[in-house]
């Protein structure tokens, strides 16, 4: 599933394919992670899609020290949009809540690894789920345009 592309100092970028969401209509769901060994910087990049509504994104990504290696993350976007870093002590992690996606979503994850470290993380989307009273206002409005076409024929 991870595709290996070595480019410089940047000897661990993993850009796996773009990978569908599991899930739906209104929850999608999916859990990503790689491991880097050589004690470089790193950027990774995931590329995920789902069939559903434009909705909210929540991702978080995780990563405890081990006796093997460690690992800092200095940036991670979504589509763009910058997400929380955080480095303290064995710990770091990476978080957004209620981002707007829609479509191909695109993960950007950059960082130094030092030793064997790996890191974990979940994406999750929410789409809308409309209200039955938006039901009732769409078919009233309809009736209420026949009604009117009605008229203007007669």
């Amino acid at each position: 599933m991870l595709a290996v592309a070595s480019t410089g100092a940047y000897a661990n970028d993993y850009a796996p394919a773009v990978v569908a969401m599991t899930g739906g209509p209104t929850d999608w769901s999916i859990s990503f992670g790689t491991s880097h060994t050589d004690g470089l910087n790193f950027t990774d990049t995931y590329q995920f899609s789902y069939s559903g509504a434009p909705g909210s994104a929540s991702v978080a990504i995780f990563n405890l020290a081990s006796p093997t290696g460690d690992l800092n993350f200095s940036w991670a976007d979504i589509n763009g949009t910058p997400l929380f870093v955080s480095n303290a002590g064995p710990y770091s992690v990476s978080a957004i809540f209620a981002t707007p996606v829609s479509g191909l979503i695109t993960l950007t994850i950059k960082g130094s690894d030092m030793g064997v470290a790996s890191y974990a993380g979940t994406l999750d989307i929410k789409t809308p789920v409309p209200e039955p009273a938006t039901y009732g206002m769409m078919l009233g409005g309809l009736a209420l345009l026949g009604v009117v076409a009605r008229r203007r024929k007669g």
